[in-house]
């Protein structure tokens, strides 16, 4: 169902407006713990609240009144609550735990999003310049800021582990004897195929650094057997051999569609008649006009990351699938959060 932007109206524009400072509370309760304190006693006062937050009480009210205004929090009989999704979501060690995809929003996104007039104008990701080094992505230049490294690195895997685990669930990969997912990782989707797919043999095609890292975490899961790594540039190395399906998640969203029609065609030429390639991440509507998600998503790939991609809709997949040769594709999108969907090319 494609999404519908809702009318425009005063305090839609005052939030749109104000969304820097909205984002600031939000990220504030979660670097203060707020809704961890709340989770495990809701009920607490403002007194409370600011003594337990290490606040004064006039901060402390500033931001619990904001929070309050956006819904993030509830208020009633002068006493502070989670409002539900708070509970869901912003509470750590629940199944939905989003928060650290805030650290990536606060510490990567922000400042580079104040070039982001620049970037259109000059099509180019001019917020890099914020960022140490001269390499021309942002994943080049984060090996420069271990610190920073770790922030990103910890709010991807907070974004995978909330959409990647359905995965192997909405995707019947029981076909195939040899699935390789290309950017594969620290091999957890790898893992996660294997697991249920008992027949099927998976591969992590990463650098090498990367597949360092996969292997130990594949070794401490035992599943070496099944379970192997691959290490090359998926743009100009060979694909391991025996591939018959080859899996690329939150990977085409970097590049433009000129770059990932290039690496579609190696895909292809890689695969056997019968063979497939599974496109899982964030999927655009086709009507351009959402999902919300999608659109606020797209500006960070504009601005930062490598100054081509976006979060791509589908039917810009579909057409790239097509001319480089794959006969049929096919729409996947039930059970799967955050707008996610997945395509899968048959040669």
């Amino acid at each position: 169902m494609s999404y519908t932007p809702p009318e425009l109206d005063w305090e839609r524009l005052v939030l749109i407006a104000g969304g820097h400072t909205a984002f600031q509370l939000l990220w504030a309760g979660a670097e203060l713990g707020l809704y961890d304190k709340l989770s495990a006693r809701p009920g607490q006062s403002l007194d409370e609240l600011a003594q337990s937050l290490g606040l004064e009480r006039q901060p402390a009210r500033i931001l619990l009144i904001g929070l309050t205004a956006l819904g993030i929090i509830k208020l009633e009989h002068e006493c502070y609550r989670n409002a539900q999704i708070t509970e869901d979501r912003m509470v750590s060690g629940k199944p939905g735990y989003v928060a650290p995809i805030l650290g990536w929003q606060a510490h990567i996104v922000y400042p580079g999003m104040m070039d982001f007039v620049a970037s259109l104008k000059e099509n180019r990701n001019a917020g890099l310049s914020r960022f140490p080094g001269t390499e021309p992505t942002l994943y080049e230049r984060l090996t420069h800021d271990k610190t920073l490294e770790k922030v990103f690195q910890d709010s991807m895997s907070g974004l995978s582990k909330q959409a990647n685990q359905f995965l192997p669930k909405a995707m019947d990969f029981s076909r195939f004897k040899h699935v390789v997912d290309a950017g594969g990782g620290d091999g957890t989707n790898a893992m996660a195929i294997a697991r249920a797919y008992p027949g099927v043999k998976t591969s992590v095609f990463d650098s090498a650094s990367v597949c360092d890292h996969a292997r130990q975490n594949i070794a401490q899961a035992g599943m070496s057997d099944r379970v192997g790594t691959w290490a090359g540039n998926f743009f100009d190395t060979p694909f391991p051999p025996d591939t018959d399906c080859i899996v690329y998640c939150h990977i085409l969203t970097i590049w433009s569609m000129d770059k990932n029609r290039a690496l579609l065609q190696r895909t292809f030429d890689a695969l056997p008649e019968g063979g497939a390639v599974v496109v899982f991440n964030m999927m655009g509507d086709d009507d351009d006009q959402g999902p919300l998600s999608t659109a606020l998503g797209s500006p960070y790939f504009m601005a930062i990351a490598t100054g081509e991609g976006m979060l791509h809709p589908w039917k810009d997949y579909e057409a790239a699938l097509r001319s480089v040769g794959f006969k049929q594709t096919v729409r996947l999108d039930q059970g799967l959060p955050i707008d996610h969907g997945i395509l899968v090319g048959i040669k």
